[in-house]
């Protein structure tokens, strides 16, 4: 539960850091004339241009991410079901094994999803290709020697198993590195121009720094959050799932 607001915490404290640093500089060098004002102002809008392109392009790369990993869940959940459904077309005992590790291998897909600690979910992962091939095998087995049968089971169950690995990767797609650390240190950069100029004056402006900090903090935040939907507050829904499950009654 911590963890979910150490990132806020922490944007928070560095914009005030790079305020504080900021306004500290701007007393120490001093007035230095309006050629110098000038040129600190064509600066300091130059770099809350790229600021605000930065996070805007972040905020929409993160939310197209999350979007994406919605539309993931929904499909997993489809492919389940149809998986589920042609499995009737099997002759016994295929059949009853099919949907059983059907509806195991469901439930080990909440669990996975649902998960937030990091060791126990590469646990998990471990299992994903042992239950893969269980239903590969069922499934060969009971269609053995019935090609119109093949069809009509194994494209469905091939589904399944693909949209593991299309998930596994939309789950580690995020914003890249090098991005996010020019993000941050254009970020304190905008905060501490801001406040050079009243270390210039002598005079704080505290409440209009924290509106343009928190701002800041927290749109970088709300960024780091769609992209991190298995960490942060806001969490990819996986009722498809859980309603699928449901319906996978013995």
């Amino acid at each position: 539960m911590i963890s979910e607001f150490l990132d806020p915490v922490l944007l928070l404290a560095g914009a005030f850091l790079a305020s504080e640093f900021g306004y500290r500089l701007g007393r120490f060098a001093g007035p230095r004339g309006e050629a110098f004002d000038k040129q600190l102002g064509m600066i300091s809008g130059a770099t809350f241009a790229l600021v605000a392109f930065l996070i805007g392009f972040g905020f929409a790369g993160a939310g197209t991410r999350y979007v994406d990993r919605l539309d993931l869940v929904v499909k997993e959940a489809n492919a389940l079901g149809t998986a589920w459904l042609r499995a009737d077309a099997l002759p016994q005992p295929a059949r009853g094994d099919l949907k059983e590790a059907l509806r195991q291998y469901t439930a080990s897909r909440l669990e996975l999803l649902d998960i937030r600690d990091r060791p126990q979910a590469h646990v998990l992962l471990a299992k994903v290709g042992g239950q893969h091939e269980r239903l590969w095998d069922i499934a060969l087995k009971g269609t053995a020697g019935n090609p119109q049968l093949m069809l009509v089971v194994m494209p469905s169950l091939n589904e399944v198993i693909d949209l593991h690995t299309t998930h596994l990767s939309a789950a580690r797609r995020h914003i890249p590195t090098a991005i996010m650390i020019t993000l941050l240190i254009a970020t304190a950069l905008a905060l501490a121009l801001a406040s050079f100029g009243n270390g210039q004056a002598g005079r704080r402006f505290p409440i209009l720094n924290f509106m343009y900090g928190f701002a800041l903090a927290a749109a970088l935040w709300m960024t780091l959050d769609l992209d991190h939907p298995r960490r942060g507050t806001i969490q990819i829904s996986i009722q498809p799932l859980v309603e699928t499950l449901a319906s996978m009654k013995p």
